[in-house]
């Protein structure tokens, strides 16, 4: 299967901004996506978790997004941010909050 996380914008969001730069930035969200693949589970329960069915695919996860290993395994947990999405929380992946996510299976 494959994560694709979706609708990303700056992590964290920058301060001070005028409105046509907060535009720019809404404008540029849309098209901008990260695709994970090799996943085999997707859980959002207490915590954001991804298991990955190929070591490659877990270490470029790593590699991509930063996030850490969770209960060993190829399980990573990713950080969320209520803050940062829309009408839930945003998963964050390196200097990107991402509010939508899909999983497919390819």
């Amino acid at each position: 299967m494959r994560l694709r996380l979706t609708n990303g914008y700056p992590y964290p969001y920058p301060e001070g901004l005028s409105s046509e730069e907060q535009e720019a930035i809404s404008e540029a969200a849309g098209s901008k996506q990260l695709v994970l693949d090799g996943v085999v589970h997707f859980e959002w329960l207490h915590t954001v978790t991804v298991e990955f069915a190929l070591l490659h695919a877990l270490d470029r996860a790593i590699e991509t997004t930063g996030w850490k290993s969770w209960n060993g395994a190829w399980v990573l947990e990713a950080p969320v941010s209520a803050a940062d999405g829309y009408g839930h929380p945003a998963i964050i992946a390196g200097d990107t909050a991402y509010c939508g996510f899909i999983l497919e299976n390819k």
